[in-house]
């Protein structure tokens, strides 16, 4: 798939462009090129696809913010993570394409199921922030990170 099908191929293409950055990420964490703190490969393939991506749209880098964004996604087994992280950026680029209410069931879930410090605290700086996904919180979880952050 060509670069420019991969950025503006519809909703497919971006799928398609984000599990190829996601496992190029991946590779070069395992290859030890990329590394940041204590981070798993597959943390870094998270991280690596979503940056690539928002570079990709001219949006400035913040990783602290990047990180917190990843949160939900973080939470997740590996492969919902992955495939959930694919269509959280479908949700944001191609909305009326996105799996929305499948992207909602995960988020919300992934919430109910962590909810210690220090995913309230992440998940704190990413709804100061805005991200997209905060758009899609139940309001039953959105009281428990609530209440949790006290």
């Amino acid at each position: 798939m060509g670069m420019l099908t991969k950025l503006f191929g519809g909703a497919e293409g971006c799928r398609e462009a984000m599990r190829e950055s996601y496992q190029k990420h991946v590779q070069l964490a395992r290859a030890g090129q990329i590394s940041f703190f204590d981070q798993s490969p597959h943390s870094l393939g998270l991280y690596g696809a979503l940056g690539s991506r928002y570079r990709a749209w001219g949006r400035p880098i913040n990783e602290a913010i990047i990180w917190s964004e990843l949160t939900p996604f973080l939470l997740m087994k590996e492969s919902d993570g992955i495939e959930a992280l694919v269509e959280y950026v479908v949700f944001q680029e191609r909305p009326n394409e996105a799996r929305t209410g499948w992207l909602r069931d995960r988020i919300n879930l992934s919430f109910r199921s962590h909810h210690e410090g220090s995913v309230i605290a992440a998940t704190s700086i990413a709804l100061m922030n805005g991200v997209a996904w905060s758009d899609l919180l139940e309001p039953a979880v959105l009281k428990l990170i609530e209440d949790e952050a006290g």
